[in-house]
């Protein structure tokens, strides 16, 4: 048995790369189900969420494939995606409620991304916060869209999971698209 039952997990991963996977990968160390929730999932087509939600769960199973302990599930941001506040934090624990109809016992993420601003404290009283140390591994999910557009394939494979190379042309095709990275390129 593990010492968690459900862990937490919120990210766009715009796209998903190996510091995502620490978290992951630790979520699923310490937590008999893991509940990954794909923020901006309403968005798509934009500097900062080129990705549809269909290409950012295709990359999280094509990591994690059929694993029956990961639940993955889009989530839209509230209002807009810089509406980090206490509403926020109980909206995104309403979400969670959904899938598990309790709060999570422990959220997990990189400790380039401070959560304390997203909920009351009591909102959180039975949930630990795990800040995963990421400074060994230096990566953005920013970094690699630049990658992509500078067509730089061997340097952006170096920062993704090997089961991802696969879909580093649909996934530059997609970013491609969007207006802000043709100019860029």
């Amino acid at each position: 048995m593990k010492p968690y039952d459900v862990g937490l997990i919120c990210g766009r991963f715009q796209t998903f790369h190996k510091g995502h996977e620490k978290l992951v990968d630790t979520g699923l160390m310490l937590c008999d189900r893991l509940l990954i929730l794909v923020g901006s999932s309403q968005e798509c087509g934009t500097e900062r969420n080129p990705l549809n939600i269909n290409t950012r769960t295709k990359m999280l199973k094509t990591v994690y494939g059929d694993n029956p302990n990961i639940m993955i599930y889009g989530l839209s941001d509230m209002t807009n995606e810089n509406d980090v506040c206490p509403e926020w934090g109980r909206y995104l624990l309403d979400n969670v409620d959904r899938y598990i109809y309790k709060n999570p016992e422990v959220m997990i993420y990189g400790n380039d991304e401070s959560r304390s601003s997203w909920f009351d404290k009591k909102d959180l009283k039975n949930t630990t916060e795990l800040i995963i140390n990421r400074s060994e591994l230096p990566i953005s999910a920013t970094m690699l869209r630049k990658l992509m557009v500078e067509d730089k394939r061997k340097e952006w494979m170096e920062l993704v999971n090997p089961r991802l190379h696969k879909m580093y042309d649909e996934l530059r095709n997609e970013l491609m698209t969007v207006e802000f990275y043709q100019k860029m390129k």
